[in-house]
């Protein structure tokens, strides 16, 4: 089989996708726009740079599967369609695209929703995975990770409703059976973890490992908006955000899927392995 590429391969899932597939003896283009990080299971780095199209091509040439972490833009629609239309030309048969859980519900002008009809509607087989919330951002600073350590507290807009959170590394195992494997099938799957958690139940399991109280603070959709105003956030993130805080009280994250089992025969991640595994990390500063 042709190459694969990974975009943001040293991101929090491209990592694993990168490492996985070269584990397997797959060729594999880890891109980033700094290829001097290193990707582990031999994965061979190259220039990528969404916000520069004249890297593109060669990222793609001669590969036949992509997959695709979008960037942050507020042209994302825009540059996910000019650069899926790259890679038919270029040759490529299948694609995976890192969307989000709930997408399919969000208003037709949402950016996350437009960029799945654009894969939807190219001539690529496809999967578009729509992983709940990644464990991996309770550890993680531009999350939850110093709320908890500095703060003991973590904040969320839930209205009560659970979630069902993911380690990244079991979507990443998902990415690399569907990339590795002859056919994405034209689908789309919502990847959860195997329980779901009340904001209460959250801060209780991360109180258990983190070795002290981590407190609950649930925040109105209307506070959290006037946080971010407050901090300077731009308006198409604060609706961003705020179209995030009403799918999980509509109950868009509560429910538990059997996908990641499905595809790659191993049961998701537990919270409290997760927690385990990093119970250093929400252990409180000093200080």
């Amino acid at each position: 089989m042709g190459s694969i590429l990974v975009t943001k391969a040293t991101g929090t899932t491209g990592r694993h996708v990168a490492s996985g597939l070269a584990t397997r003896g797959i060729a594999v283009k880890a891109a980033s726009r700094n290829p001097a990080i290193p990707v582990e299971g031999g994965a061979v780095p190259v220039v990528f740079d969404w916000d520069d199209r004249s890297t593109w091509a060669a990222a793609l040439d001669g590969v036949e599967a992509v997959y695709v972490v979008k960037p942050e833009s507020e042209d994302v629609t825009g540059i996910i369609r000019d650069f899926v239309g790259l890679a038919e030309e270029s040759g490529a048969a299948r694609i995976v695209l890192l969307s989000e859980i709930a997408a399919e519900t969000r208003a037709d002008d949402a950016h996350e929703l437009q960029v799945e009809r654009v894969v939807e509607q190219s001539k690529l087989d496809y999967a578009i995975l729509r992983p709940n919330w990644f464990m991996q951002d309770l550890v993680d600073e531009r999350f939850f990770g110093n709320l908890i350590r500095e703060d003991g507290i973590i904040v969320m807009t839930t209205g009560g409703a659970a979630m069902s959170w993911i380690d990244a590394r079991d979507i990443a195992a998902v990415a690399v059976e569907l990339l590795a494997g002859g056919s994405c099938g034209r689908q789309a799957l919502t990847l959860t973890g195997p329980d779901a958690f009340t904001l209460d139940q959250l801060a209780t399991r991360v109180s258990a490992f983190a070795g002290t109280a981590v407190q609950p603070v649930e925040e109105t959709t209307g506070a959290a908006e006037d946080r971010l105003k407050a901090g300077g956030a731009p308006a198409g993130f604060i609706e961003y955000f705020s179209n995030i805080g009403r799918s999980i009280i509509n109950g868009d994250t509560a429910f538990v899927t059997d996908a990641v089992a499905r595809v790659t025969g191993q049961s998701p991640r537990t919270l409290d392995a997760f927690l385990s595994e990093h119970a250093a990390s929400l252990q409180r500063s000093k200080g």
